[in-house]
């Protein structure tokens, strides 16, 4: 067996990433997103995407925004994203850069950060941090969407917990969640061993540190960096929050 190792996130498991079902979450978003920037009046001059991965969302609305850029701060993915904007003919403007410290000469009508980017900010400062890059980023008159596992969730959903998924037969993933009560954190290690063509095993080993962020803590950092109103949703729909909310979505302008 041949072991590749790594502990820094979305390394060599950006590979398998970009070929996993997970771009399906960023597809609904590109679906729902359009009818939430109407109903917020919002500008299409240009859409940054914060923590945009393999490009999926910003490629999905292509079309719909007269400039688009992604920010991750891992290379593997946006080697991904660069080839797949290529291959759907798309104009984005890639940069790889840290979310707290990514700072940028031009600001943006919609800046988004989803799919639980801000889980991944797990050290005292990092929201504020954070919510700075983002209003540093949004024009004055801008509208910036994100969302977050709020702490009950991780809590129930993730805490303590092992998953096991082999969604192919050469294929098998182990998630390992330990969990820090002190802290809220969760670092997960993801284990993926896979079936080569000659036959023989390769194993992706990564540790992922999360922890939830709640509503009071995220608009707080945003109002802080300066954002005037922050809405919080259910969903992209404007549906409420509830107790049992998995993933709270924040509007803020």
């Amino acid at each position: 067996m041949q072991y590749g190792t790594r502990t820094d996130f979305f390394g060599d498991y950006a590979d398998i990433y970009a070929k996993a079902p997970y771009n399906d979450f960023t597809e609904e978003v590109a679906k729902s997103l359009p009818e939430l920037l109407s109903f917020y009046g919002a500008d299409t001059r240009s859409f940054l995407d914060l923590g945009c991965g393999t490009g999926t969302l910003l490629i999905a609305l292509t079309g719909r925004f007269g400039r688009l850029a992604g920010v991750d701060q891992s290379a593997d993915m946006l080697r991904h994203a660069e080839a797949a904007a290529l291959r759907a003919g798309t104009r984005i403007d890639f940069t790889r850069s840290d979310l707290r410290e990514f700072r940028s000469e031009q600001s943006h009508s919609l800046v988004t950060c989803t799919y639980n980017t801000l889980n991944y900010l797990t050290d005292p400062g990092d929201l504020r941090r954070a919510a700075e890059t983002l209003r540093a980023a949004t024009e004055a008159d801008g509208l910036v969407v994100l969302d977050a596992h709020p702490t009950r969730f991780v809590e129930r959903a993730w805490a303590g917990r092992v998953f096991v998924e082999q969604n192919t037969p050469d294929r098998l993933e182990v998630w390992e969640n330990p969990y820090d009560a002190g802290s809220g954190r969760v670092d997960t290690t993801v284990t993926v061993v896979s079936r080569t063509a000659d036959g023989r095993f390769e194993r992706v080993h990564e540790v992922h540190p999360q922890r939830g962020h709640d509503p009071e803590e995220v608009t707080d950092a945003l109002v802080e960096a300066g954002f005037t109103t922050v809405d919080t949703y259910a969903g992209l729909d404007r549906s409420p929050v509830e107790e049992n909310t998995p993933r709270v979505w924040y509007v803020a302008r």
